[in-house]
């Protein structure tokens, strides 16, 4: 389930997602050391536009996990799955302003790993701001800043 390669994504294979509630939830399958069935869902807020995204394992009655921690041994094309999903929502719904935080400060601290590695190819399109974790204020991204939790949204919008 290797999906292709894109000029703005990470470059790292991702896992093909299936779109469901005309696309803002994505449902796809892990494929590691087991096999684990994942949603990506994408929550408005009370505030339009904003949209709160939850990553989590899809469990047997069909509920979601956001508080398993599964280390199926895939997590770089679970990052990139997950980058791939918010440029499609994006892409689909431009005005739209993604939050997003790990469920554990490690997981968040993966996240502004990542985004550090990428940063340069993503602020060609998108907008990325970071929530500091000492003082609780967001900024736009910078790498090396200690974040609690991170914004997105494509570029277009404030130019």
């Amino acid at each position: 389930m290797l999906g292709r390669k894109h000029h703005y994504a990470m470059e790292q294979s991702y896992y093909i997602v299936e779109s469901l509630w005309d696309g803002y939830r994505f449902d796809y399958v892990s494929i590691g050391s087991t096999i684990i069935e994942k949603a990506i869902i994408f929550y408005e807020l009370d505030v339009p536009f904003l949209y709160s995204l939850l990553l989590g394992d899809i469990e047997e009655d069909g509920s979601i996990s956001a508080e398993s921690r599964s280390n199926n041994g895939d997590m770089i094309k679970n990052l990139t799955t997950v980058y791939r999903t918010i440029e499609q929502f994006l892409n689909n719904n431009p005005r739209a302003l993604v939050a997003f935080q790990g469920n554990t400060a490690a997981k968040t601290r993966l996240y502004r790993i990542a985004i550090s590695k990428y940063l340069d190819r993503f602020l060609d399109r998108y907008l990325i701001w970071g929530v500091r974790c000492d003082n609780g204020r967001h900024e736009p991204f910078q790498i090396n800043q200690s974040y609690r939790a991170f914004f997105v949204t494509i570029k277009s919008l404030s130019t």
